[in-house]
């Protein structure tokens, strides 16, 4: 066999490893459901006095779900909150930030995305997805208040869906909290502390194809260009110590135009709206949750039962007051 042709076996089967790899890789992140942790708290409606109307808008082969949030005894606003939520069991997980923004006179539309919580599909298929289910919340929003102002609010992937859905979609504002930049390089910085940076870098390109398979030329879409891009009055909030979206990767880093204000929560991570004492807890919860299998049966329902699951989810009154501001 000639030398060359050896070769050329050699290369084209590393190529298939490689992109089986990728695969496997991308599945793990995105090939599966996010539902509520059995051994978890959600706050409800019910828990902050918040009407709950149910929101089901049918796609293909599933439906989007979600909830249209308003408090009944406030004065209501001539603007609605879009409310896009991060990786992760849905928008129940935000219900204290929901609520904040119902209590200053806002109703909140709060889709799950494809795969998530109250949503059907058998997995979140990719980030993308969250664009797309932010566009529906919009389309959705502008259907039900013909009359009011549309504001997009998410974070971190819900970040970085809302702002790659402002260009889809004009919106009055976009707050947009510990978002990404973009989909390759968020896979990269998760698949690097399992199978080394090296190893990641090389992946890269089989990310972006799948990602184009997946949903287009959408799929790489970088939430950094669509912010410069969309020209809408954007506030971009992030924590100067977040280890998950970090400077590398996070679109607060960027440079932008004047229709961006940047707001740096010094001492905060991932999660700047909470107090730093929330996410110490929220940190210590999710270390038990990654270690729960290792702790016997009764220590693991005394300790998630007796949790303060409300301490893990205070809210910084000053971050969220930026936020409130900007908005009005």
């Amino acid at each position: 066999m000639q030398p060359w042709i050896i070769a050329l076996i050699v290369i084209s089967a590393v190529i298939v490893l490689l992109f089986l790899l990728a695969a496997l890789s991308y599945r793990f992140a995105f090939g599966r459901r996010y539902d509520k942790g059995k051994l978890l708290k959600y706050f409800t409606a019910e828990d902050f006095g918040l009407d709950a109307e149910k929101i089901s808008i049918p796609r293909k082969k599933f439906s989007l779900c979600g909830i249209l949030y308003r408090k009944a005894d406030v004065l209501q606003k001539d603007s609605v909150v879009v409310f896009v939520h991060g990786m992760g069991a849905g928008h129940i997980a935000y219900t204290t930030e929901i609520n904040y923004f119902c209590n200053l006179g806002y109703p909140v539309i709060a889709l799950d995305s494809k795969g998530c919580n109250l949503s059907g599909g058998k997995n979140i298929k990719g980030m993308y997805e969250g664009v797309k289910t932010a566009v529906s919340a919009v389309d959705y929003a502008r259907s039900r208040f013909p009359e009011k102002k549309v504001y997009l609010v998410g974070h971190s992937w819900g970040g970085y869906s809302v702002l790659c859905a402002s260009v889809k979609r004009k919106v009055e504002k976009v707050v947009a909290i510990s978002a990404p930049a973009t989909p390759v390089r968020t896979l990269y910085e998760g698949a690097a502390k399992f199978i080394s940076k090296p190893v990641a870098a090389v992946l890269c390109p089989f990310w972006w194809i799948i990602n184009l398979f997946k949903f287009g030329k959408d799929g790489n879409a970088s939430a950094a260009r669509c912010t410069r891009k969309n020209g809408t009055p954007t506030l971009l909030v992030h924590g100067n110590k977040d280890s998950i979206v970090t400077p590398s990767k996070a679109v607060y880093y960027k440079n932008y135009g004047d229709n961006v204000t940047k707001y740096l929560a010094k001492g905060k991570a991932h999660n700047p709206y909470n107090t730093v004492e929330a996410e110490k807890k929220l940190a210590e919860l999710q270390y038990n949750i990654s270690n729960a299998a290792k702790m016997t049966e009764s220590d693991r329902i005394d300790y998630f039962a007796s949790f303060d699951f409300k301490a893990a989810t205070e809210e910084d009154e000053e971050v969220m007051k930026v936020i409130a501001e900007f908005l009005q």
